[in-house]
């Protein structure tokens, strides 16, 4: 639930920007995208009106008068002249005339935030009890095949070298430099593991190539974004992916499906160090 700290009149020893770190998990989400503005460029408060920090950080009036109260002052104004005089004391530079920070600023917080958001919503989806039944599926599985193509190549090479340095089994990135699909499918068994990292999307042949392993009595797993097409799996997990700027939308984040691959591994591999009940 929200708080509200005590007024800043009576908590003199309690500088600005520490209520603004200490009240953050208080903020709403827009509340909090003003806070993570206002710590990465402390000179924001003092150097604007209250309109133009709205502007910059692309939040409402309201949101910023509801910030303020929240830290408890009486104004924006009361606020502002006490981040200025912090920053003065502490020797960090004021704003100087003409200086303005576009509204697309690359800031490193709001990335870090959107990063940790996708990997929190990525993760809620998915229950223990599917984690424990792929952790023991890939244990008792006599081969595992980590499939991926371009920046899914990256994930399923990062997911390979973990299951390897664990488990005591052939664990094979597929497909390999000159492979054909005709080549991964000659090397697939019944009870085999295929891992496919399939963000952006999926091409045709890698389509066949699941429908085809699964057919011959492999189990698949796939890794995707919510947003692509999935081909028929045993396992589908669904990774956040959105953006934290407009400019970088053109980028694949692999972020969450990185922690997830990770995750993943070593819940397998301490499957089978722990004596569990294989499901």
């Amino acid at each position: 639930m929200a708080t509200t700290l005590p007024p800043a009149k009576d908590a003199i020893t309690v500088p600005f920007f520490a209520r603004v770190r200490a009240a953050l998990d208080s903020f709403s989400p827009t509340e909090r995208k003003l806070a993570q503005v206002v710590l990465d460029y402390p000179i924001n408060l003092a150097g604007y009106s209250a309109s133009e920090l709205a502007q910059l950080t692309g939040v409402s009036n309201a949101t910023v008068t509801r910030f303020i109260r929240r830290l408890g002052y009486d104004s924006y104004e009361e606020a502002r002249r006490t981040a200025r005089l912090e920053a003065a004391t502490s020797g960090l530079p004021l704003p100087s005339a003409g200086i303005a920070l576009s509204p697309s600023t690359p800031n490193c917080a709001l990335l870090w935030q959107q990063l940790q958001d996708n990997l929190t919503a990525t993760l809620a989806q998915i229950p223990a009890s599917t984690m424990d039944a792929m952790a023991s599926a890939l244990h008792q599985a006599p081969a595992i095949f980590c499939v991926g193509l371009q920046h899914n190549h990256m994930l399923a090479r990062s997911l390979r070298g973990h299951l390897m340095s664990g488990l005591d089994k052939p664990v094979y990135g597929a497909p390999a430099a000159g492979e054909t699909i005709e080549d991964v499918l000659a090397r697939i068994a019944p009870r085999d593991m295929v891992v496919l990292f399939a963000l952006g999307g999926i091409r045709a042949d890698m389509a066949d190539l699941c429908e085809r392993a699964r057919k011959l009595g492999a189990k698949l797993i796939c890794i995707t974004d919510t947003a692509s097409h999935a081909p028929p799996s045993d396992w589908l997990l669904r990774c956040h992916t959105t953006p934290h700027a407009t400019e970088v939308r053109h980028l694949t984040d692999t972020s969450a499906a990185q922690a997830l691959a990770y995750g993943l591994a070593a819940h397998t591999i301490q499957w089978g160090a722990i004596p569990f009940e294989l499901i």
